[in-house]
This record gives C-alpha cells, structure tokens and sequence, in this order.
C-alpha cells in the first residue's frame, strides 16, 4: 500500500527524505508563480465580496464553492512546496511522513472532482432558473444544503474504498513528490467515467437545452417584435457559462487524466498541474468580467474615480468669478422690474 521509489537524481543514503531534489524544485518553479499570481486574483476578488453587498447573492453560492475549491488547491501548493524544499531531517518522523504522503497524493484529485461537480450543480440550477422558471435558491434550500454534503462526501468515500480494498497504493519517489497509483485498470476507467465523462457529459447536456431554450423563446418574441428584459438576462447567463466552462475544460481536463495514467514526476503530470494552476489564476477573472453585477461595480468604481480625479482639476482651473457691488445689483433689479404703468404715474 505504501512503496517507496528511489528516483536517480535523489540521494541514496537518505531514502526516506522529504527534501525535494534540485530538478524537481525547478520543474515547480513556474507552477509558484502562476499560484503567486492567482494569490492576487482571488484576494481582489474576495475583497470586492467583503466591501460591496452588492456583489453577493445567493445565486452565487456554487461559484462561491468553487472558488473555495482553488483557495485550497493553491493552500496545498503552497503547504507542499514550502514542506518540500527546507525539509532536513534524512530520516522525519514517520507519522508527519505519512500524513504528508496522503495530503499530497490524495488532496489534489479530491479537490479537483469536486469542481467539475459543482459545476454541474450550478448547471443544473440555471438550468432550473431558465427552462423551468424557478428561483430553486429560494424554493430547495433543504435540497442545495444535501447537494452540497453529497458532493463534497462521496469523492472522499470513493477515494477511501479505493486505497482500503488495494485497488490504489501510494508511491513515494525520493527527492520527488508522493503519488497514487491505480493497481487495476478497470479502476483507473471507472475514475475517468465518474470524475470525468460522465459530469462533463451532463453539463454539455444542460449547456444543450439551456442554448436551446433561450433560441426557442428568442424566435417565438422575435415574431411578436418584443423581447422581455428576462429573455436578455437568459441569454447572458448562457454566454457566461459557455465561456467559462470551455475556458476550465481546456485546461482542467489534463491535469485529472494525468493524475490517473502519470506520476507525479512526469513532464506530462507536471504541465498539466501547471495548466490547471493557470486556469485558478484565471477563474476570478473570468468570473468577474462575464458577471453583470461585477461589471457595474466596476463601472461604478471608474465613474466615481473619473469624476473625483477630473472635477478637482476642473475646479482648480476654473475663474473665480468677480464679486459684484450689491448697490448696483439692487439699482439694475430695480430698473428692471419698473413697469410701464409706474413710469406714466410719475410723468403725471
């Protein structure tokens, strides 16, 4: 269940180090910063979360997950990068040595199931919100609160069953980083269908009759010469969603179809992890540009900003005007409100 693989870069007299070795170290590299960069991302994202209410919404909840998903991805390369590369102990304490193994090997996979079926869950509630017409954020609390406990239980069931039965043992690669590896090929083809064919399989089908809703009710107003608010608000939803999720399949699919064939040492492992790294850094950004709520935040913020920086120049620049005699002000106003009917009086 748990083999250790001496790699031929590693040093011989201390197998059981923790300490990665120089090419390994430098074959992360890049993955560090892109996850420094994706640091930023989100912290700005949040931020906005925390200074405007408006910006927060209960149909926002899945995505809120998900983002929590890539927050712990980029904790655990972080957690495992720093644990990795000042490690100097030969021989470390066998319990630390195990729970890093299993963090390492397990965590990574776990996390990145449960995105591909939060994002079926949020699929599935827009698909609700438009072809059924119902808030289900509102209407299913019970049922959203037990879609989240499923969701984020059975991977890890899955993942337990799979190691206590001996259908995956773990691989520690000195001087590399620690793996799991499949010990029968009909689990590695039932880890694809499950974590992968198949959730894609129903998201393209709920992207499928979401598209082909809003055609169907765009063609029947287009004959009635209305479109409704609503239809536009459908249709962006739409949008949104087929932009992110062709963007994350791109480059989150490699990184889970590596995990199950690869190691963790590979060259292949190692540009699909940078990948999926990429596509966190990029998830905030994405998120925020196609939301409507973000982009009239935004708006806001550059209006305010244009009209504070622009306005103080303008009053600055602008000619005090001169002051004028009150005596003569009052002697104008009064030649001008005399009437015709006052000045016949006084020529009498």
């Amino acid at each position: 269940m748990y083999d250790i693989v001496i790699s031929s870069e590693a040093n011989v007299t201390c197998p059981s180090s923790l300490l990665w070795s120089q090419s390994v170290t430098d074959s992360r590299r890049p993955s560090l910063y892109v996850c420094i960069i994706a640091t930023f991302t989100h912290s700005i994202f949040w931020l906005q979360l925390i200074l405007y209410p408006s910006v927060r919404a209960k149909s926002m909840q899945w995505l809120y997950a998900y983002l929590v998903t890539d927050i712990l991805l980029l904790f655990r390369f972080f957690f495992v990068f720093i644990v990795h590369t000042i490690s100097n102990e030969c021989i470390p304490n066998r319990a630390w040595s195990l729970f890093i193994c299993y963090f390492e090997a397990i965590f990574d996979n776990y996390i990145n199931t449960l995105e591909v079926y939060i994002l079926l869950a949020l699929n599935i509630c827009r698909y609700m919100q438009i072809a059924r017409n119902r808030n289900v954020y509102t209407t299913y609390v019970k049922s959203l609160i037990c879609a989240h406990l499923v969701i984020y239980l059975i991977p890890l069931i899955i993942f337990t069953i799979q190691l206590s039965v001996g259908w995956a043992q773990f691989k520690d690669f000195v001087g590399g980083s620690c793996d799991v590896s499949f010990t029968n090929t009909y689990v590695e083809i039932l880890n694809i269908l499950c974590g992968l064919a198949l959730p894609i399989v129903l998201n393209l089908f709920f992207i499928y009759c979401n598209i082909r809703h809003v055609h169907l009710t765009s063609q029947l107003h287009r004959t009635q010469h209305h479109v409704t608010a609503r239809e536009k608000y459908y249709r962006s939803l739409v949008i949104q969603f087929l932009v992110f999720y062709t963007v994350w399949l791109l480059l989150w699919s490699p990184n889970l179809i590596a995990y199950q064939f690869t190691s963790s040492i590979s060259n292949v492992t190692i540009i699909a992890s940078l990948l999926n790294y990429i596509e966190i850094a990029l998830d905030p950004i994405i998120i925020s540009a196609l939301d409507v709520r973000f982009q009239k935040l935004w708006y806001n913020l550059w209006t305010h900003l244009r009209n504070t920086i622009f306005c103080n120049r303008e009053n600055r620049r602008r000619i005090v005007p001169i002051e004028i005699n009150q005596n003569i002000q009052s002697i104008g106003l009064a030649q001008h409100r005399t009437t015709p009917l006052s000045t016949e009086k006084r020529k009498t």
